[in-house]
């Protein structure tokens, strides 16, 4: 991506985004949230074994790190909500 990006262009990406050693935790508390605006429990636990088992995720370092590394600077973050997060950066 950061080839195909005029210098100085911005990129935003918005993820989960989940420490290894915390998945388990914030994807309880995810889908206790979405329980408690009213979505069926057994969904949500349904929709948090799904997540923990089949979508590769990286720690929000980690995501930061392969950002600069891959050539994009003024890394930052302008997102955060329970799992998701977003970054904005310059090509």
């Amino acid at each position: 991506m950061r080839r195909r990006l005029k210098p100085g262009a911005p990129l935003v990406v918005a993820h989960h985004s989940i420490p290894e050693a915390e998945k388990a935790l914030w994807l309880n508390r995810h889908a206790g949230f979405a329980a408690s605006s009213g979505v069926p429990t057994e969904q949500t636990r349904h929709a948090a074994s799904a997540i923990a088992a089949h979508l590769p995720t990286l720690a929000p370092e980690q995501d930061e790190g392969l950002l600069r590394q891959a050539g994009f600077s003024n890394v930052a973050l302008f997102y955060a909500a329970f799992t998701f997060r977003g970054w904005v950066a310059t090509a």
